[in-house]
C-alpha cells in the first residue's frame, strides 16, 4: 500500500518536472507581471481612405480633384472625428492594460515612468489607417414559385483599420513594428422559408446594415484587443529572455482570459514588420 502510494507520487512529480521551460517561464509571467510599467505614446491623426470611390475613367483628375471625389462618395469615414475615436481606441487599450495589471502611463508623465524598476515597456502608437471599401458578394436565390435559381450580387461595405504600434523596452535599444489589421462589415444572414401549405421553398436575406457608430465599436473593441495581445507579445518576449542558456525557444503562449490559463500557439498575433 505504502509502495504504491510512493510510486503515485514520484510520477505527480516526474509531471510536474517534466513540464516545458517555455510554459514555467509563462507561468511566473503571468504570477508576477502585475506593476510592470509601461508608456503609451499616443497617436494625433487618422489616416483615412475611401476605396469604394466610382469616377469617369475617360477623364485625368488631379490628386486633388480625386481626393475630394472620394471624401464626397464616402459613407463612413467622412463622419469619423478623429478625436473621438483616437481618445477611443488610446482609453480602451489603456484600460484594459490597467485591468491586466500594469501601471500604465501617457506620455506627459515620463519623469515617473523613467524612473520605475525595470523591465518597463515603451508603446508609441505610430499609424492607425481607416480604409473604406466595398466587397461584391453573390448569392444563389431560389424563387419561391420554383424555377431555376438566380444569382444576384449584394454589395457588403466594409471598413477597415490598420494599425502600426513601436514596441521597446526601455535600456535596452531594442525597438519592433508590430502591425494588426481588422475590419467591421455589413452582415448578411439569409433564412429559408418553408410553406407547408403550398409546398415550397423561400430564401429571405436579412441585412443588417453598418452604421458610424459601429466604426467608433470598432475602435473600443481594437484597442481591447490590441492590449490582449501586448500581453502575449510581453509573455513571450520575457520567455525568450529567461529560457536557459543553450535552450531554443520552441512553444508560444498566450493567456486565455475565460480559463484563466495558458494556451500554446496564438489565435492572433501581430506581424512583426521591422525590429529584433
Amino acid at each position: 500500500m505504502f509502495r504504491y502510494l510512493s510510486i503515485i507520487f514520484v510520477s505527480v512529480v516526474l509531471l510536474l518536472t517534466a513540464c516545458s521551460p517555455e510554459r514555467n517561464l509563462a507561468r511566473n509571467y503571468v504570477k508576477n507581471h502585475k506593476g510592470n510599467g509601461i508608456m503609451i505614446v499616443p497617436l494625433y491623426e487618422i489616416y483615412k481612405d475611401n476605396l469604394s470611390i466610382i469616377f469617369d475613367t475617360n477623364v485625368k483628375y488631379s490628386p486633388e480633384q480625386f481626393d475630394s471625389i472620394a471624401w464626397e462618395q464616402s459613407c463612413f469615414i467622412k463622419h469619423i472625428s478623429d478625436s473621438m475615436f483616437l481618445t477611443t481606441f488610446t482609453n480602451s487599450l489603456i484600460n484594459k492594460l490597467s485591468a491586466d495589471g500594469y501601471d500604465v502611463y501617457v506620455d506627459g508623465s515620463s519623469d515617473i515612468f523613467l524612473s520605475l524598476p525595470d523591465p518597463k515597456w515603451m508603446v508609441q502608437i505610430a499609424q492607425l489607417q481607416l480604409r473604406e471599401k466595398h466587397n461584391l458578394n453573390y448569392y444563389e436565390l431560389y424563387p419561391a414559385e420554383g424555377g431555376d435559381p438566380v444569382t444576384e450580387g449584394v454589395r457588403i461595405n466594409q471598413v477597415n483599420l490598420s494599425s502600426w504600434l513601436e514596441v521597446s523596452q526601455a535600456n535596452t535599444g531594442n525597438k519592433q513594428v508590430l502591425y494588426l489589421d481588422g475590419y467591421v462589415q455589413d452582415d448578411i444572414k439569409r433564412n429559408v422559408n418553408f410553406d407547408l401549405m403550398e409546398g415550397s421553398i423561400g430564401i429571405e436575406q436579412i441585412r443588417d446594415s453598418m452604421k458610424v457608430n459601429d466604426v467608433y465599436r470598432l475602435a473600443l473593441d481594437s484597442g481591447q484587443k490590441h492590449a490582449e495581445m501586448l500581453f502575449d507579445y510581453f509573455m513571450n518576449d520575457y520567455i525568450r529572455q529567461n529560457l536557459p542558456e543553450g535552450i531554443v525557444n520552441r512553444q508560444y503562449f498566450r493567456f486565455d482570459r475565460q480559463s484563466k490559463s495558458l494556451k500554446k500557439g496564438l489565435m492572433d498575433r501581430f506581424d512583426v514588420v521591422t525590429g529584433k
